[in-house]
């Protein structure tokens, strides 16, 4: 019997192959644990996946396929090494993709460069003009109102939509007019809510127009001055539980990364974070 399995899954497994070489399809690995979804991996759109798995328990349909009990397999993504793994619920799933989707991403992959033209260079230290801002102004507005159809259309491009080009979408977001942001906001913190954005990009964009609206911060993610200390921080003394919850490290590691030591409002009720 379980020969039979083996059998039936290699098969299965040069079957998905085949599906995700078509050019509008994307290919899905999920892990479950107690029927609760708990990781995964999302291949870029028309992506070749060599995946081969075995397990004591194999259901398909033309769609997915599901390895359950004792999964051990092996995939490589596109031009990658291969990967092994295993777990006891595994699904490999292929998703039929629209051509206008597989636009709207391959658009956001292209706008990783040009948000980053001008800004990139000024980030290693490199002094730009008044016209190299312009520039960039111009083709953030240009991003921006691709980004406003893109979300008005699919919702918020998060990681089960854009993958690694969920970033740029985030960054796009980052670089736009304060009105843009407020409007997109609510759908960012719903996607990280759904596990399908990161709680850093939540707390960065959360924090950054509190802040331009002269309110306390929630995350701890701003800071200014010289010397740098963090902007104030409402209900100071819950800061890492808030933290916590969309998935970042507390205060005193976050501050670790600009040389600080915070000091826990708990501890000092003035806490002032020290060089």
């Amino acid at each position: 019997m379980r020969l039979r399995w083996l059998l039936i899954a290699a098969l299965l497994g040069l079957t998905q192959v085949s599906h995700a070489q078509e050019s509008l399809s994307q290919t899905t690995i999920s892990f479950y644990a107690n029927g609760k979804p708990v990781g995964g991996m999302i291949f870029p759109i028309g992506g070749t996946v060599e995946f081969r798995a075995v397990s004591n328990n194999t259901e398909s349909d033309d769609k997915r396929i599901r390895y359950a009990d004792n999964v051990q397999g092996r995939l490589t993504p596109p031009a990658g090494q291969p990967i092994v793994f295993f777990g006891e619920d595994v699904v490999m799933s292929r998703e039929s993709i629209s051509a206008e989707r597989a636009r709207a991403v391959q658009d956001l992959v292209k706008m990783s460069a040009s948000d980053q033209l001008y800004r990139g260079r000024d980030a290693t230290g490199a002094s730009l003009t008044d016209e190299d801002w312009r520039q960039q102004t111009a083709i953030d507005v240009a991003n921006t109102k691709r980004l406003s159809e893109i979300v008005d259309t699919f919702g918020w491009p998060g990681l089960r939509f854009a993958g690694a080009a969920s970033q740029t979408a985030f960054l796009v977001l980052q670089h736009s007019d304060n009105a843009t942001q407020r409007k997109y906001l609510p759908l960012l913190r719903q996607a990280v809510e759904r596990h399908d954005a990161l709680g850093a990009q939540l707390a960065l964009l959360e924090d950054r127009l509190r802040v331009a609206e002269g309110k306390p911060q929630l995350y701890g993610s701003q800071l200014v001055g010289e010397p740098l200390h963090f902007q104030p921080i409402e209900d100071e003394a819950n800061v890492d539980a808030r933290r916590r919850s969309i998935g970042l490290s507390s205060m005193a590691e976050y501050a670790k990364l600009f040389g600080l030591v915070y000091v826990p409002v708990t501890a000092d009720r003035n806490s002032t974070p020290q060089p």
